[in-house]
């Protein structure tokens, strides 16, 4: 099975393939930029947000007469391509969607959001956009894990809510063909899964606590990985946790092969696509002993400070977030707006949008810290969640695992 190595969340393992190359809504490329009838956004190839660029390009060109050039790079060229114009200087871009660990990265040359309304923004996306008191963008959507579950195998008054009730249900649920549930032990994914667990287990701040010392030797994050590493031992998870991520925990789920898992929210309607709305439903995430928590996969658009047409790009994603509703209209069915979530929910088939909002309404669901240092030290978790869970010592390998992080500095 392949791994997730990129950190987030909406790459490859939620939009399925990456196209390559640049697209245009208006029909024109990036070079032909010349003038300040037009501005250049940068979007993921193959996300949501190319597909909604597009469909909106002329509606917004005729609201301000001003064109939308759609410059779609894979994820893993995106980061290098904004750092090699912002070193350069370059206002190769007026706009750029970005996850939110590169926010604080590209901070210095994003221009902060003044004066947004940011009331119906969904439950943590202003503290994660936001860096020094600016405000760096509008939000575009975001993820969290809910759990997904047969629920043609568990009826709604055993659908789990707390760490208990999960292991216990996972344990009934097993058969010679079906495991009760599965483990992220593989990339990105798990060290979200890890943190997710540590929110749970009363981890206040992850990775940093509010004075920006390390804290991941704080007993929520030891009781979080004792969790994964009791989970991938148990005989209700398949014996390959370490090379099961998001992408191969819902394979196993679509196949019949698990009863549950705790997976990205846009998991759910692509479930139920395959499966059917008889046999799939979702909660919110489980709680552990100081509740539900999770952590968030947002991503943002942003205005780039060297911009040459600043003042339309600022009208360009205030307009992408007065249409952020038309993203549930698209596949992954995710995105920014509590108002948006709620009117969602109501409608068959996208039940998700309500476990994710009472997820992220939890007290203990919060953001990854907002660090130019994150990649380095998201490769630090994911060796900390693989070591544990091939045997190493949990308190030694957090014990090693902070004097490095504290090393890499934030």
């Amino acid at each position: 099975m392949k791994k997730n190595i990129l950190s987030i969340m909406l790459a490859a393992a939620m939009t399925g393939t990456l196209l390559a190359g640049c697209g245009s809504g208006s029909g024109e490329s990036v070079a032909q930029k010349a003038d300040k009838d037009s501005i250049t956004v940068l979007v993921e190839s193959g996300s949501p947000a190319e597909a909604l660029a597009k469909e909106t390009a002329a509606a917004f060109k005729e609201e301000t007469g001003c064109g939308v050039i759609i410059d779609a790079v894979a994820y893993t060229g995106m980061y290098d391509k904004l750092s090699t114009e912002i070193k350069a200087r370059q206002a190769a871009h007026d706009v750029a969607c970005m996850d939110v660990v590169w926010l604080a990265a590209f901070a210095d040359a994003i221009e902060p959001v003044n004066g947004a309304d940011t009331s119906d923004f969904l439950p943590t996306l202003q503290e994660s956009g936001t860096i020094d008191g600016n405000l760096l963008g509008y939000p575009m959507w975001v993820n969290a894990k809910v759990l997904i579950y047969r629920k043609d195998l568990i009826p709604k008054e055993k659908v789990p809510a707390t760490w208990e009730e999960y292991r216990s249900l996972a344990e009934e649920l097993k058969t010679d063909d079906m495991s009760g549930t599965t483990v992220f032990g593989s990339g990105s994914d798990a060290v979200c899964s890890f943190l997710d667990f540590a929110c749970q287990a009363g981890a206040q701040g992850l990775v940093f606590d509010k004075d920006g010392n390390v804290n991941i030797t704080d007993q929520a994050y030891v009781d979080a990985l004792d969790f994964m590493v009791e989970n991938a031992k148990a005989d209700y998870t398949p014996a390959d946790s370490l090379a099961t991520a998001a992408t191969e925990s819902q394979e196993l789920f679509t196949n019949g092969k698990t009863a549950m898992q705790l997976n990205w929210s846009h998991q759910y309607p692509a479930a139920v696509a395959v499966l059917g709305a008889d046999k799939v439903g979702c909660a919110p995430m489980i709680g552990g002993s100081a509740g539900i928590g999770a952590t968030t996969g947002p991503w943002y658009q942003c205005v780039m400070k060297n911009s040459e047409n600043k003042e339309m790009a600022e009208k360009y994603v205030k307009f992408m977030y007065d249409h952020n509703g038309d993203y549930m209209d698209l596949t992954l069915k995710i995105a920014g707006r509590t108002s948006v979530y709620e009117a969602a929910g109501k409608v068959a088939g996208n039940e998700h949008t309500t476990a994710v909002l009472e997820t992220l309404s939890a007290p203990q669901s919060q953001a990854r810290p907002m660090v130019t240092t994150w990649s380095q030290i998201e490769e630090v978790l994911i060796g900390v969640v693989e070591s544990s869970l091939g045997g190493a010592d949990v308190n030694a390998t957090l014990e090693a695992a902070k004097a490095e992080i504290e090393s890499i500095g934030r």
